[in-house]
């Protein structure tokens, strides 16, 4: 079922892609490139005029890799995570849909199908707009059957089945550009089906890692609170958020992530982001760093503090702007012009963002007024861009932030 057109997957296939790299062994909670039954792409760019001189899209491919067949929801959202296009594909046993989001959005060939059958509405293209370029980011969950409604809306029919792997593609034909990444997939916890009376706690039961934390902290919990409130839609056992795992552990679990899991949240460690950067203008390079989070945010936690460490040893702070879901920024707007390459680590304080470890106030019910705070889920890229001056050669290449739950040595805090 490949979409793209024949020269854009020529290229695909002729291209090297560097990507991310990961270990096949599943571990439920931490972030490895093994099936999972939702699939985030974390963001996509595509310039919305294409021209002879610069052609920027993003190649959404989909497999998947069971022997059954299965439908899966592809849901497109901004960098607020608006859901603005969503449509459902039919997959047959190891099959591949794949998509050109330049032509899904802007059509600029008239193509009466340029994805299969989607094409989505014109009206998408000004809430996509960012920065001069589209921009936003895409999920896509296995499902029982086709649907219109999209992730935190009541009775979404997710199915968890951990099946699916799924690619991007950044390529820019007329400037010789290309480089790719995995999606990330998440995995359902299947064993975490069982009867409850609405609202029950389930900390303590054995099939849930013996505590309750990690089944109402799933992927699109957050997003259900945002959209329903304090409300039994997104009470576990109801419409299936509970299940759901989470792009990593929450941070502070012991089982997950090796951190205590009981300590006040001021004293467990926070999530960090390590990014590479590399800006040497003698090969005219630069860095870019995307960051998704789960979540819109606003005063203190509408930025994250910044260790900026060059190649000559030299340290200092900044901090970057984190408003929107995506955020995107060249590292020349965010570390001194001094600091040609080097690694930055951003560092999501706890409270700000959510909490490390468990939350203490957890009500026993969803009529109440206060719901659960979720822990943060983001991740992070840095793209990298260099040529020669003469720009014969060119070379790009996207590479995930390593990610910091825990200290580096025992009984020494993070930085």
């Amino acid at each position: 079922m490949n979409r793209i057109r024949k020269g854009i997957a020529a290229l695909a296939a002729a291209v090297f892609f560097l990507g991310v790299g990961g270990v096949a062994q599943a571990v439920l909670g931490i972030p490895d490139d093994v099936p999972g039954s939702t699939l985030l792409y974390p963001f996509f760019k595509v310039h919305p005029t294409p021209s002879a001189n610069s052609r920027q899209d993003s190649l959404l491919v989909i497999t998947n890799t069971a022997n059954v067949g299965a439908t899966v929801h592809v849901t497109l959202w901004t960098v607020k995570s608006e859901h603005v296009y969503d449509f459902s594909v039919a997959l047959t046993e190891h099959d591949v849909f794949s998509c050109s989001l330049l032509d899904l959005i802007v059509n600029p060939t008239a193509a009466a199908e340029p994805c299969g059958v989607f094409q989505a509405p014109a009206g998408v293209i000004p809430l996509l707009t960012f920065k001069g370029i589209l921009a936003g980011y895409v999920t896509v969950d296995v499902v029982t059957q086709p649907t219109s409604l999209f992730p935190g809306q009541a009775n979404y029919p997710f199915r968890d089945w951990n099946i699916l792997i799924g690619h991007l593609y950044l390529v820019d034909l007329p400037a010789g550009s290309a480089t790719g990444f995995n999606a990330v997939s998440i995995e359902s916890d299947t064993t975490a089906r069982f009867p409850l009376a609405p609202g029950e706690l389930r900390r303590g039961h054995p099939a849930i890692f013996g505590n309750d934390l990690e089944i109402r902290a799933g992927f699109y919990l957050n997003r259900c609170i945002e959209l329903q409130g304090p409300s039994p839609v997104c009470d576990p056992g109801v419409s299936g958020y509970d299940n759901r795992e989470r792009i990593d552990g929450p941070s502070g679990d012991s089982i997950q992530t090796g951190t205590p899991t009981l300590l006040p949240a001021a004293t467990d460690s926070p999530l960090s982001l390590i990014v590479r950067y590399f800006s040497a203008t003698d090969v005219n390079a630069k860095s870019e760093i995307w960051l998704w989070k789960d979540r819109i945010t606003s005063g203190a936690a509408a930025s994250v503090a910044v260790a900026v460490y060059d190649e000559d040893e030299n340290v200092h702070s900044t901090t970057f702007g984190l408003a929107d879901e995506v955020n995107f920024s060249e590292t020349a707007d965010i570390i001194t012009p001094r600091a040609p390459g080097g690694w930055l680590r951003l560092k999501f304080d706890c409270g700000s963002f959510g909490y490390c470890g468990y939350n203490p106030v957890i009500p026993t019910t969803w009529g109440t007024s206060t719901a659960p705070t979720t822990p943060i889920q983001a991740l992070a890229y840095g793209l990298q861009f260099a040529n020669s001056q003469n720009k014969i050669l060119r070379w790009d290449a996207a590479f995930p932030a390593h990610r910091q739950y825990t200290n580096y040595i025992g009984g020494i805090s993070a930085e």
